[in-house]
């Protein structure tokens, strides 16, 4: 377990809401996995997104499974062209490891926003990862809004 998986992990259980967590007996794996092993929709699952940010900033954008990020709603939304975070910068600036990002225990130098895509599953669950390669917590819509805390919603998928 890394340590931002411990970060988070250690805040869900200060929420109260460690039971919530769902680990798997895998590494690496994907959003498609996930939905074949919880038997829900790949929407469903949230996927963490890093870019390039302004003076050595990290934007995290998280959203549903199955959204692709619009270069043009993405510039509208944020000032800027979406770009992606070189892998190297990930940990420094967002303080998860490349291909665990999640909404929780971000760096300061990190500015979270959730993506409208997230909003059609209102009244269902929701699965971020949690700073690891094989776990998710399960929340609502809105306890994933309350806990992660983002700067705000954008709408920059299609």
């Amino acid at each position: 377990m890394n340590e931002a998986e411990k970060r988070c992990r250690e805040f869900l259980r200060s929420k109260g809401m460690e039971d919530r967590i769902i680990d798997f007996k895998n590494t690496d794996i994907t959003a498609e996995s996930t939905a074949l092993a919880l038997d829900v929709d790949v929407d469903r699952i949230c996927k963490g997104l890093a870019f390039k940010g302004k003076n050595g900033t990290a934007i995290v954008v998280i959203a549903s499974g199955n959204s692709r990020v619009s270069n043009s709603k993405f510039k509208e939304m944020l000032g800027i062209r979406p770009s992606m975070l070189p892998p190297e910068q990930t940990e420094e600036l967002i303080g998860h490891l490349p291909g665990t990002i999640n909404p929780f225990c971000l760096k300061d130098s990190a500015k979270l926003y959730l993506d409208l895509s997230i909003r059609k599953h209102e009244g269902e669950t929701v699965f971020p990862g949690i700073g690891g390669e094989d776990s998710v917590v399960e929340l609502s819509v809105q306890e994933l809004e309350k806990l992660s805390d983002p700067v705000c919603w954008v709408s920059v998928t299609t």
